[in-house]
């Protein structure tokens, strides 16, 4: 499956935007990055499941 998006990438630029915004904005921005945190942990095992590397991926 080749996916477009970079979830680490992501992650990153949700937390600079948490770190620009307050209040709830803030709040919501920090949860999508942890959601895309959370994508990164599962690739990574689901890679690590079917025997692939960083660099065969």
């Amino acid at each position: 499956m080749d996916v477009e998006y970079d979830p680490e990438r992501e992650a990153f630029a949700a937390m600079k935007l948490a770190a620009e915004a307050d209040g709830a904005e803030r709040q919501r921005w920090i949860n999508a990055a942890l959601a895309w945190i959370e994508l990164t942990r599962l690739r990574a095992s689901a890679r690590r499941d079917r025997g692939m590397t960083e660099e065969a991926a």
